[in-house]
């Protein structure tokens, strides 16, 4: 900062002398430069009187020997009004005790003699005047730091509350969005499993088929290790995976493939194209689309459509291959020993139309997918109407609505949402009035 005064400052300078001749000396002399605005008064109380009613005053001229009031008791008095002014005291030669009492007492910045010297006593005012409006720039800056200061605390507390807000809209749009992005995954998988139940309207011989497909390849990730994005969609693929024989005539959904005639045979493997290309349309399915095209290739290379060999064959239509086949075994065996003969036939695939690597998994995972309550002394077997299921119950047979369609599959615990469903799907489309349940007699007697 600059010490000279802005051309444009005006700095107030008071003089006080008993001596009207004196101060109008001393003003004629200031008025010289045009950035003095000069005040007299001729005594020490008119002094005061002005200092309370121009209370801005920089520099204070007073003389020492004057009637009532003294300059040292005049600039003290001054020192209490205007304690910012600069004061300067005019004395004679023999009052040197009165001008040590005034820098002591009124914090005099300098003292001249009388007579003075006109350079004299400008250079002392202007140092004086200078004085003053440093320390007035000082505050005055200092007062604006403090403002700004306080104006940027409370932008930034201004700030951090808009933060905070938006930061709270953007939480609760994220939750929504969350909760909406939760809701269209659900409505997803809802729609994935309605359309396997129309496909297992079609083929009614083996009733629960891609649902159970779909569980098993499940099963088989989780022991893979397969990550659950992936998961998921082998699961929708398996759930959709004949979804192309939606297009098949009766008489090839019934008609062994052995049995089938060359023409006949083309028309059956093209499901498995016509599975992809039915969802193709639907962005979010292309890649189950891939799945379900090569579920039917084989791990030698002998298998449709295109004829894909070993880890050319993604593996989500590889486990689709193996979990189909299985299931489709197992319901070729009684049910006492559907299993065991079931695994006994698929062991002679494996390495040539299955891969081998994926034994294990399979073995496991259907033991744990086709583990249903065995029958036994400990468990009773009843009919009771939608109203009157219990969380437990065990479903005994595959459920079907009135019209055909695949509730749930047998083996299923009843839990609350499986119990509404199937309450909710009897006011809708109303089938047998009793379901096969199984229930645990010690609960019952419970």
């Amino acid at each position: 900062m600059s010490s000279e005064i802005p051309a444009d400052a005006t700095i107030k300078i008071l003089l006080v002398d008993d001596e009207v001749n004196i101060t109008k000396a001393l003003r004629r002399l200031l008025m010289e430069s045009d950035q003095y605005q000069v005040f007299t008064a001729n005594s020490g109380a008119d002094g005061v009187a002005l200092l309370e009613e121009v209370p801005d005053i920089g520099v204070i001229v007073s003389d020492q020997r004057m009637p009532g009031m003294t300059g040292v008791d005049f600039l003290t008095r001054a020192r209490d009004l205007v304690p910012d002014a600069v004061r300067i005291l005019l004395t004679g030669y023999a009052d040197i005790e009165a001008s040590i009492a005034a820098i002591n007492r009124g914090a005099v910045f300098r003292y001249l003699t009388k007579p003075w010297q006109d350079e004299d006593l400008l250079k002392v005012v202007a140092e004086a005047a200078r004085g003053f409006w440093l320390v007035a720039e000082n505050k005055r800056l200092n007062e604006l730091v403090a403002k700004q200061n306080a104006e940027l605390q409370d932008w930034n507390a201004r700030l951090k509350h808009r933060v905070l807000a938006q930061t709270a809209q953007i939480r609760a749009k994220s939750d929504a969005l969350a909760e909406s992005n939760q809701h269209l995954r659900a409505s997803f998988s809802e729609t994935i499993e309605a359309f396997a139940g129309l496909i297992e309207m079609r083929d009614r011989r083996a009733p629960g088929h891609s649902r159970n497909v779909a569980e098993l390849v499940s099963a088989m990730a989780v022991k893979l290790e397969i990550p659950p994005e992936e998961s998921d969609k082998i699961r929708s693929a398996g759930l959709l995976h004949d979804i192309g024989k939606i297009g098949m005539s009766d008489l090839l959904i019934v008609k062994p493939v052995k049995a089938m005639d060359g023409k006949e045979l083309k028309a059956y493997q093209n499901h498995a194209v016509r599975g992809q290309a039915a969802i193709d349309k639907v962005p979010a399915l292309r890649e189950i689309g891939v799945l379900i095209r090569h579920h039917h290739e084989r791990f030698d290379g002998r298998g449709f459509p295109d004829q894909l060999k070993g880890d050319a064959i993604p593996l989500g239509s590889r486990l689709i291959c193996a979990a189909d086949m299985f299931e489709r075994m197992l319901i070729q065996y009684p049910a006492s020993d559907a299993f065991d003969s079931a695994l006994d036939e698929l062991s002679k695939e494996w390495g040539k139309a299955l891969d081998k690597s994926l034994r294990l998994a399979l073995e496991e995972g259907a033991r744990e997918v086709y583990s249903h309550l065995d029958i036994s002394a400990e468990v009773l077997e009843t009919k009771v109407a939608p109203k009157e299921l219990e969380v437990g119950m065990q479903l005994q047979n595959d459920l079907y609505s009135g019209t055909g369609v695949l509730l749930l599959k047998k083996g299923t615990v009843f839990d609350k949402t499986a119990i509404e469903a199937v309450r909710r799907c009897f006011m809708i489309d109303p089938f047998e009035r009793e379901i096969a349940v199984l229930i645990d007699r010690s609960q019952l007697e419970g």
